[in-house]
């Protein structure tokens, strides 16, 4: 198909039902090339991983009838191997997910997920994470109808806009409240992490009081039933400190 090229990866790895799903969703809007990692890298954020003089393995496989790349590393890499050249050159979008669950929060920075979208906006690229909130079955139906369209209206969009996270409830479309621009939360869900068997092993509690307590943020606008929208930016410079400089310098 002719039309501009998107990019479809994600951080659970290339057999993941949400890539798929993904893949073929946006399908119609263009020419898609997925690029995925090919285990789980879940938490990787916007890392590269290590690069060497060797390179990093790379496979062609078969997907759905898609044109599908595994990659060696995290998502971030793949975008970033797009954005020089891979798998045929620079794409106008890049689209990531479908997570399976929601990713919400200032915690966002450990996503994979949304740092592959980040990665592609810092190479002047169109990014969106799109993530789903768990559910039993599974709405993957749910999340690829949002993602079209939010992927057809990033396309619309002049220049490059910022990243969108969306985070989708899971429940039938006909369910779903509606959309809503989302402030991120506080954090996100890990919060308590505790030593365990005489400090070998480090557990990790996944559940917060305090998370979804502002109704304005993106974990309580899913929880109840939204879609919700947050517009995000790579990282960029703090304004600088009413201080002279030269007080940093050792002395």
């Amino acid at each position: 198909m002719t039309g501009p090229r998107i990019v479809v990866t994600n951080d659970d790895g290339i057999e993941s039902p949400g890539l798929v799903a993904l893949a073929d969703a946006v399908s119609d809007l263009g020419k898609v090339v997925v690029a995925a990692p090919t285990a789980d890298m879940s938490g990787s954020g916007t890392g590269i991983g290590r690069l060497d003089s060797h390179g990093v393995d790379m496979n062609r496989v078969e997907l759905a009838g898609h044109e599908a790349y595994t990659i060696a590393g995290p998502p971030g890499l793949a975008v970033m191997a797009v954005a020089l050249g891979a798998f045929g050159g620079p794409a106008e979008l890049v689209v990531s997910g479908i997570n399976a669950g929601i990713n919400t929060g200032q915690s966002i920075i450990h996503s994979g997920t949304v740092g592959a979208a980040l990665t592609a906006r810092t190479f002047r690229m169109k990014g969106m994470a799109v993530s789903l909130a768990e559910s039993d079955p599974w709405h993957w139906e749910t999340g690829c109808e949002v993602a079209r369209s939010a992927a057809r209206w990033l396309l619309s969009r002049p220049g490059v806009p910022p990243v969108l996270n969306l985070n989708v409830p899971g429940r039938p479309l006909d369910e779903v409240q509606g959309v809503h621009w989302a402030d991120l939360d506080e954090f996100g869900y890990f919060r308590v992490a505790n030593t365990e068997e005489e400090g070998k092993r480090i557990q990790f509690g996944v559940s917060s009081a305090s998370t979804g307590a502002d109704p304005a943020s993106d974990s309580a606008l899913c929880e109840k039933g939204f879609v919700a929208v947050t517009p995000i930016s790579p990282m960029s410079p703090a304004p600088f400190p009413d201080v002279d400089p030269s007080s940093i310098w050792p002395g």
